[in-house]
């Protein structure tokens, strides 16, 4: 940092005392955490008798990307989904973080895998915010045939269990402190 010296050598030191005074400096940058978490679904053909569209099986709470997620599966749909369709939605759980709520920006991907862990089918939902207190979760069908051609395929299934594969990346800003910035830039 340079200064322009006039006169005196006094109010050159004044003026540069004030240029380094002036400047401020703040870093941030992107984080992604991607993080797997399967539902075991044993005894399956019970599980789709006894679940009427709109109701679920819940996964147990499951962390990722320093927030805590629960996957919700539909096997008949929800409420507003069309027969033959098993829906999912990853839900936001109450997260403290920092002794406060922590909302997220999350994209998933989500697939039924067979008995032998092999994909039947697969969907993606893209980057949606989650918010503890208001949109928590987001509808995606991931399994959509006729009712006879579903039980014709529940019916392959080994030893009538099926795993449902989420695959869910968290998408946050980190602010980073000046000393961390420029030793990693040093390093870099």
């Amino acid at each position: 940092m340079s200064s322009i010296v006039s006169g005196s050598g006094g109010g050159a030191r004044r003026r540069t005392r004030r240029a380094r005074e002036a400047f401020s400096f703040s870093s941030v940058r992107g984080r992604e955490a991607t993080g797997t978490h399967l539902l075991r679904i044993g005894n399956y053909s019970t599980v789709d008798s006894a679940c009427p569209r709109g109701k679920r099986v819940e996964s147990e709470p499951f962390r990722d990307g320093g927030r805590r997620w629960k996957l919700l599966y539909y096997p008949n749909g929800h409420g507003d989904s069309t027969s033959g369709r098993a829906t999912v939605m990853l839900r936001l759980l109450d997260n403290r973080f920092l002794g406060r709520a922590a909302d997220a920006t999350a994209e998933y991907r989500v697939a039924i895998l067979d008995g032998e862990g092999s994909t039947v089918c697969s969907t993606s939902v893209d980057p949606q915010n989650y918010s503890v207190n208001g949109t928590s979760g987001i509808w995606t069908d991931v399994l959509e045939a006729k009712a006879e051609e579903r039980k014709k395929a529940l019916r392959l299934l080994k030893e009538d269990s099926l795993c449902v594969r989420c695959d869910v990346t968290v998408h946050s800003l980190e602010k980073e402190a000046r000393v961390w910035c420029f030793l990693r830039r040093l390093l870099d």
